[in-house]
C-alpha cells in the first residue's frame, strides 16, 4: 500500500512525505514514492496522516464482555480514530481468569481494532488472583481501584514489578467518592450528594508511596484534582515512577454542563467547576498530563434518561475522541499537534511496549488520514455535545496495514 501526497505528522515531525506499508508495517518513508506493479494507492492530497490513537480507559457498553459490545465499540472506535484499546477487567464478566483473556483475544481477532485485555487482580473475596498467568495469556496491565487494601496493593506492586507490567489504578476513597456530582456550590443548589476532592488526592498519595517503595510503574487513570498533581510531583521528585492520565472532557467541560439535572454529563470522577478547569488546562499546557482518555463507558440510554441521583455515569464518545481534541485543545492552541499525538498514542504505545503511536520504519502501520477542513456533526442525542460541529473529519483508518471498512 502507498500513501501519496499527504502531510505526515507524529509526535516528533510534521512535513510531507509518502508512505509505503508491507505486511502491516511502515517500510519507506520519502518526500516522493512511485507505486509499484499493482500496489494499493491512496491519493492523500491536502490530508494528514497520523498515528491512530491508543485508549487506555475503555469499557464495552454497559461494562458487558461479548462479541456484540466489542463489534460495536470497534465500529465507534474507528470513527473517532482510536485504533487500539484497552479493556479495564472490572467488566461483567470480569477478566480475571485465562478464560476471560482468551475471549477478548478471540474477539479482538474478529474486530479491525486492537483490543487488550488487562487483568483484574483480585477475586470477589479480595483473594489475589494468579496474575502471572493472567499476564502470560495476554494480559498487558494490572487494574485497580481504592478498594484494594493495603496488604493486597503492597503484593501487588511486588508482582508487578517480577513480571515488568504496569498498574493503571482509577483512585477514589468509596465513602468519599458515594456521591453523583462535584463538591461545591452547584451540588448545594441542585441539592445532590457530592464527590469530595479528598477522594481522589488522599488516595493517589496512598498508592504514590506504595509505588516509590516498590520501585513499579504506575498510571493514575484520571486525575482531575489540581492538588494531586502537586502530591505525584512529590513523588516523583522521590524517583516514584508514575504517570498522570486525564479524561478530556474534563479539559472541555466543566461542571455547568450538569445545571438543570443533565445526566448526559454525569462523569465518574466529576466534572469539575470552572476554575478547576482552567487549572487542568494549564497543567496540560505545562506538560504535567502524561496521557488523554476519551474515558470511553457507553451504557443504555434508558440508564442515562433517569433523574440524576439514579442515572448511570459514563459517556459515548469514543467517535468523536481524534474531532474534540482538534477543536477544543489543537485549534485554540492548548496543543500542538504534535504534542496531542505525544499524549493519546505515543505515550500509551511505550507504556504498554507496542510497537506503535508514531510513523517511523518498522513500526505499525496503524494510522489515519485526517481532512483538518471538513466538520464533524455529533448526532448523539445522549451526547454533552449534542448538535455541536466539531472541526476536521477521518478519511479513513489503516490498522495493521488494511483499510478498515
Amino acid at each position: 500500500m502507498l500513501l501519496k501526497n499527504g502531510f505526515i505528522c507524529d509526535y516528533v515531525q510534521n512535513k510531507k512525505a509518502d508512505i509505503r506499508i508491507q505486511e502491516g508495517k511502515i517500510i519507506e518513508i520519502s518526500p516522493q514514492l512511485y507505486a509499484k506493479n499493482d500496489e494499493e494507492q491512496i491519493n492523500c492530497e491536502g490530508k494528514y496522516i497520523i498515528p491512530a490513537l491508543i485508549d487506555l480507559n475503555v469499557y464495552p457498553k454497559s461494562k458487558t464482555l461479548s462479541q456484540k459490545t466489542l463489534t460495536s465499540l470497534s465500529k465507534k472506535s474507528l470513527k473517532g480514530g482510536v485504533g487500539t484499546v484497552l479493556i479495564l477487567p472490572d467488566t461483567i464478566p470480569a477478566c480475571e481468569d485465562e478464560a476471560i483473556i482468551e475471549l477478548i483475544k478471540s474477539i479482538d481477532a474478529l474486530t479491525e481494532i486492537t483490543l487488550i485485555p488487562s487483568i483484574k487482580p483480585t477475586d470477589s473475596m479480595q483473594k489475589i488472583n494468579n496474575i502471572a498467568i493472567l499476564c502470560a495469556q495476554g494480559g498487558r496491565a494490572i487494574y485497580i481501584n481504592s478498594a484494594i487494601d493495603g496488604n493486597n496493593l503492597f503484593r501487588i506492586t511486588q508482582y508487578a514489578l517480577m513480571l515488568q507490567i504496569p498498574i493503571i489504578c482509577f483512585a477514589q476513597d468509596i465513602d468519599l467518592g458515594n456521591g453523583v456530582i462535584n463538591e461545591g456550590k452547584l451540588a448545594s443548589i441542585l441539592g445532590l450528594p457530592s464527590i469530595s476532592p479528598l477522594s481522589q488526592t488522599k488516595e493517589i498519595a496512598k498508592i504514590s508511596e506504595t509505588a516509590r517503595y516498590t520501585h513499579t510503574k504506575v498510571l493514575f487513570s484520571s486525575v482531575t484534582e489540581p492538588e494531586a498533581f502537586e502530591i505525584i510531583d512529590y513523588f516523583r521528585s522521590k524517583k516514584a515512577n508514575i504517570l498522570i492520565q486525564t479524561p478530556i472532557h474534563h479539559l472541555i467541560l466543566d461542571e455547568n454542563a450538569c445545571n438543570h439535572y443533565n445526566t448526559k454529563a454525569k462523569l465518574n470522577p466529576p466534572l469539575k467547576d470552572f476554575d478547576t478547569q482552567k487549572k487542568l488546562l494549564n497543567a496540560l499546557k505545562k506538560g504535567q498530563i502524561d496521557m488523554l482518555t476519551s474515558l470511553q463507558c457507553a451504557d443504555y440510554n434508558s440508564q442515562k434518561d433517569q433523574v440524576f441521583e439514579l442515572a448511570s455515569f459514563g459517556i459515548d464518545a469514543i467517535s468523536y475522541y481524534f474531532a474534540l481534541a482538534y477543536t477544543y485543545l489543537i485549534k485554540t492552541n492548548v496543543l500542538t499537534l504534535e504534542n496531542f499525538l505525544k499524549i493519546a498514542s505515543k505515550n500509551q504505545s511505550d507504556f504498554l511496549s507496542l510497537n506503535k503511536g508514531e510513523i517511523s520504519l518498522g513500526k505499525d502501520a496503524d494510522l489515519m488520514i485526517v481532512d483538518l477542513n471538513a466538520h464533524t456533526q455529533v448526532t448523539d442525542s445522549f451526547s454533552p455535545y449534542y448538535q455541536q460541529t466539531l472541526l476536521s473529519k477521518i478519511e479513513s483508518v489503516i490498522l495493521n496495514g488494511r483499510l478498515c471498512k
